[in-house]
C-alpha cells in the first residue's frame, strides 16, 4: 500500500508538472473531456471559403436545439448546460463571427442583423429546416431577431438574459459604458477574475491551468472585441421592442436575479410584448445562468421543451 501511495503521489506530481509546462495542451484536454461528458464533439464546416467551428451532439434524428453565446464568449459556454439535453435533443452551438475559433476580419459587419444573416447561412449549410433557437446576452438578442426575420424555421425561442431591450432601470454595465468604460473587456490577464465576478454572481468552476489560458486569450482579444462592441453599441437603434410582438412561437425567458450586465427590469418590457412567454427568475445568479447553474438552467429548459 505504501508503494502504491508513493506511485500515485509521483504520478499526480508529474501530471501537474506537465500541465504547468504545457498549459495550452492541458486546456485542450480539459475542454475535450467536458465536451465528451456532455455528449458533444467539435466539428467544422466551410462557408464561402471560411472555416467555422461548432459543437454538435445528441441523436442525429432528434429535434435540433441551436444555441448562441454572448459577447466575448464562445461555443463552450453551452457545454455543461447541454449535458442534460443531448440524450433527447441534437444540440448545435457555433462560434459566432468574431468570437471563439472563428476568423476575426476587421471589415466584417458584426451587428445583430448581420449575425442573423450569417446564422441563416449556417443553418442552411447544415440543412436545418426547423429548430429550437436560444441564446444568452448578445446571442439572445440575435436569436430573437432571427426568430422575427426567419419565423418559419423556429419551433421555440429561449432567451437567457438577452440584450436588445431598453430596460426601465439602468444596469451597472450601462452606467460604466456611459463613463467610457467596458467591464466586459480585460485590461490584462490578471483582470480576468474581475470580469468573471462581474458577469457571474458566483464564479463558475474553471479548471487549472485552463483559467490562465482563458485569461490570456481574453486579454489578447480585447482590442478586437472593443471594435465589435462599438459597432454593436452604434446599432442599438435596431432594438427588439418593435418586433417582439410579431414573434408567435413559445418563448422561455430566463434571467439571473443579480445580473449586473443587463438589468432584470428588461423583463417588464418584454412581458406585454410576449404574452405567451414563460418567465423564470433564477435566485443567486448573474448574467450567465447556463454557466453558473448549468443543471438547474437546463432543467428549466427541459421542462419548457417538454410542455410544447
Amino acid at each position: 500500500m505504501k508503494k502504491v501511495a508513493i506511485f500515485l503521489t509521483l504520478f499526480v506530481a508529474c501530471l501537474v508538472g506537465l500541465m504547468a509546462a504545457f498549459p495550452e495542451d492541458a486546456t485542450r484536454v480539459a475542454f475535450a473531456v467536458e465536451r465528451f461528458r456532455s455528449g458533444l464533439e467539435h466539428k467544422s464546416i466551410v462557408m464561402d471559403g471560411e472555416t467555422w467551428h461548432y459543437l454538435d451532439g445528441g441523436p442525429a434524428d432528434a429535434p435540433v436545439v441551436l444555441l448562441l453565446h454572448g459577447f466575448a464568449a464562445d461555443k463552450d459556454n453551452w457545454t455543461r448546460f447541454s449535458r442534460k439535453l443531448t440524450g433527447q435533443y441534437r444540440i448545435i452551438a457555433p462560434d459566432l463571427p468574431g468570437f471563439g475559433e472563428s476568423a476575426r476580419q476587421r471589415e466584417r459587419d458584426y451587428s445583430v442583423p448581420a449575425q442573423s444573416d450569417w446564422l441563416h447561412d449556417f443553418a442552411a449549410t447544415l440543412k436545418l429546416d426547423r429548430f429550437h433557437l436560444g441564446g444568452n446576452s448578445m446571442g439572445g438578442y440575435t436569436a430573437a431577431f432571427y426568430a422575427y426575420r426567419y419565423s418559419s424555421q423556429i419551433e421555440s425561442l429561449l432567451l437567457i438574459d438577452n440584450a436588445g431591450i431598453t430596460s426601465p432601470n439602468t444596469s451597472e454595465m450601462e452606467l460604466a459604458v456611459g463613463r467610457g468604460e467596458n467591464p466586459l473587456l480585460t485590461s490584462s490577464a490578471e483582470d480576468f477574475d474581475r470580469l468573471l465576478s462581474f458577469v457571474a454572481y458566483k464564479q463558475p468552476f474553471v479548471p487549472w491551468p485552463a483559467k490562465g489560458v482563458l485569461a490570456q486569450r481574453s486579454f489578447e482579444d480585447s482590442a478586437f472585441n472593443r471594435r465589435i462592441f462599438e459597432g454593436y453599441k452604434d446599432a442599438r437603434d435596431v432594438g427588439l421592442e418593435p418586433i417582439l410582438a410579431d414573434i408567435n412561437q413559445p418563448v422561455l425567458i430566463i434571467w439571473g436575479e443579480f445580473d449586473r450586465v443587463l438589468d432584470i427590469s428588461s423583463i417588464d418590457v418584454m412581458r406585454p410584448l410576449l404574452p405567451q412567454a414563460k418567465v423564470v427568475i433564477m435566485q443567486d445568479t448573474g448574467h450567465i445562468p447556463m454557466l453558473e447553474r448549468p443543471q438547474e438552467t437546463a432543467a428549466h429548459y427541459l421542462e419548457f421543451l417538454g410542455s410544447l
